[in-house]
């Protein structure tokens, strides 16, 4: 598995664990236990923060990998690369 396949899996599951964690803080709301609810909270944006740097790396791993997918300007072109229909 390239970098770049590794980063995109660990974003994927970081994603899930951000919607879960998001959901936990809901429930914990609703319960009636704002001070554990406030700590998931705390480790939702957590999460949600390291998703982002997660899913930056594996785009710039990616583009490293494979630039016959990517302009010049660095925008995705597909799986046929520069310059092909």
């Amino acid at each position: 598995m390239s970098r770049a396949e590794s980063l995109a899996n660990a974003a994927t599951y970081l994603s899930e664990a951000v919607t879960a964690l998001g959901g936990a803080a809901r429930t914990l709301d609703r319960s009636g236990l704002p001070g554990t609810a406030a700590q998931v909270h705390g480790m939702h944006d957590q999460a949600e923060d390291l998703h982002t740097q997660v899913s930056l790396a594996a785009t710039t791993a990616h583009r490293a990998e494979r630039p016959e997918f990517y302009d010049e300007s660095g925008r995705w072109v597909g799986r046929h690369g520069k310059g092909q229909s």
